[in-house]
């Protein structure tokens, strides 16, 4: 998941940049979100980072502030030195600014003439997903699709699956989100690999990512604080292979 957020004082502008964003991500089946569309910096700031996802940020560079956009992007910058940003603005000519606050600019976007306006977004929306899956990290993922998108998965961030009240779904457990997609997990058992273990007939849990197991109620809790189930027929297997995961 890549979070993208707003930051434009124009009402008017900043819902007309939601919206293409949004179409863009959907066009493209891109994991990706709004997570924050605002005109006051501050708020931006407060909401930034909250999830620990990473970050695409749009920002406008006259924000009608006691800080412009660039500045802001600084103080985003020496929050997280991993983020994305991308500015949005009538004046090229401030360009040399992103310099001198050394924000390294992941793009620089001019909104005068609507259409290119749009492209030169969607571009920058492509590449700056493309770049958040390169980035390194457990390279192992899974693709999922589901009826509105196709998802990039990293299998550091699966928590646990589940079979779904839904006949013939499967529901992926992360952190912060819960996916449904098409399955079984007879299938998806022999594509995932050893950190991966089957503790139940309704579940697979990431040994990776199990905090504690109460043994006598053969409950596992796991990073996030979210419980499966270990049945007696597998409680024992799954020890074992803990062990052997933690050396």
């Amino acid at each position: 998941m890549l979070n993208v957020y707003i930051c434009e004082d124009n009402e008017r502008q900043r819902e007309q940049i939601e919206r293409l964003v949004t179409h863009s991500i959907i066009k493209h089946k891109l994991d990706m979100e709004v997570a924050c569309s605002t005109g006051d910096y501050r708020e931006l700031l407060e909401q930034s980072g909250k999830d620990g996802h990473p970050s695409l940020f749009l920002l406008d560079i006259d924000l009608k502030a006691d800080i412009n956009g660039i500045q802001l992007g600084g103080m985003l910058r020496d929050r997280n030195p991993d983020c994305l940003i991308a500015f949005i603005t009538t004046h090229s000519e401030l360009s040399y600014l992103t310099f001198q606050y050394k924000v390294e600019a992941f793009d620089f976007m001019i909104k005068d003439d609507p259409g290119q306006f749009a492209l030169r977004l969607e571009d920058c929306l492509r590449k700056a997903y493309e770049r958040h899956l390169k980035k390194g990290g457990d390279p192992r993922r899974m693709t999922i699709e589901t009826e509105e998108s196709i998802i990039n998965v990293k299998y550091e961030d699966v928590l646990f699956f589940e079979t779904s009240f839904s006949p013939h779904k499967i529901k992926l457990h992360e952190r912060n989100r819960q996916i449904e997609f098409y399955g079984t997990l007879k299938e998806l058992e022999t594509q995932l690999d050893d950190r991966f273990y089957r503790c139940h007939k309704a579940y697979i849990v990431n040994l990776d990512n199990i905090r504690e197991i109460d043994k006598r109620k053969r409950i596992i809790l796991m990073a996030n604080g979210e419980t499966c189930y270990v049945s007696f027929r597998y409680y024992g297997g799954l020890v074992q292979a803990m062990k052997e995961r933690t050396g």
